[in-house]
């Protein structure tokens, strides 16, 4: 069931990268029988049910997974150019009626609903802010904050969200709003699959957390 907290809020699962670093598709790979991008599209449609997908490499082979959910699917061919083609190409797809969105990647594999719940509610509190993510953690000894996605933008700053490009994602926005900026922390957000080793710890935390819901259940 979908938890309408506000649907003039829409959620874009970023998934057109090519995931050159991991070596395969991170879209199509497999958590709790299904692939990334159905689960965290899935997670989404829990939240609202104005969810859009931005696709790019290979993206007839991902679409085919996901064409049965009722989303909108957004092909990025300048995928190349780096994360802000697609945030751009996402939110010019947005309808109109749209009062804010919430920008995922598709990677970050230990987001639930919940957490995009939680963060919603954030932003519905104060809704002329930037909600970013926060994490708990310092980032290493240089000590300095890490703050990302999902992040949340209400259409006061769709039409620069519609003129990014690099391959810094929203960031230089984040900057240049920098007081405007609400950071939440959420630890979830901070697990995502670059890397084979990354791929090799989602795997075992997966098992892990099986297990003991099958001992709670026993």
């Amino acid at each position: 069931m979908t938890s309408h907290l506000n649907n003039n809020v829409a959620i874009i699962v970023l998934a057109a990268g090519q995931s050159s670093r991991l070596g395969q598709m991170k879209q199509l790979i497999n958590i709790k029988d299904k692939s990334l991008v159905e689960w965290q599209l899935e997670e989404a449609l829990k939240v609202s049910s104005k969810v859009y997908c931005v696709l790019g490499f290979k993206a007839n082979e991902v679409k085919a997974r996901i064409d049965h959910l009722p989303i909108n699917t957004i092909i990025n061919h300048k995928f190349s150019d780096g994360m802000a083609s697609s945030i751009a190409a996402g939110v010019a797809a947005l309808a109109p009626d749209i009062k804010a969105v919430m920008i995922v990647l598709v990677d970050q594999w230990q987001l639930t609903s919940a957490d995009l719940i939680r963060h919603q509610i954030f932003w519905q509190e104060s809704p002329h802010a930037i909600v970013v993510s926060q994490d708990i953690n310092l980032a290493g000894s240089s000590g300095k904050e890490k703050v990302g996605p999902p992040v949340i933008f209400s259409q006061n700053y769709f039409t620069e969200l519609k003129q990014l490009t690099g391959k810094q994602g929203a960031k230089p926005l984040l900057e240049k709003h920098q007081d405007n900026v609400l950071k939440v922390p959420l630890a979830h957000a901070f697990f995502d699959i670059d890397t084979p080793e990354q791929l090799n710890n989602m795997y075992k935390n997966s098992v892990l957390k099986h297990n003991v819901t099958s001992m709670k259940k026993g």
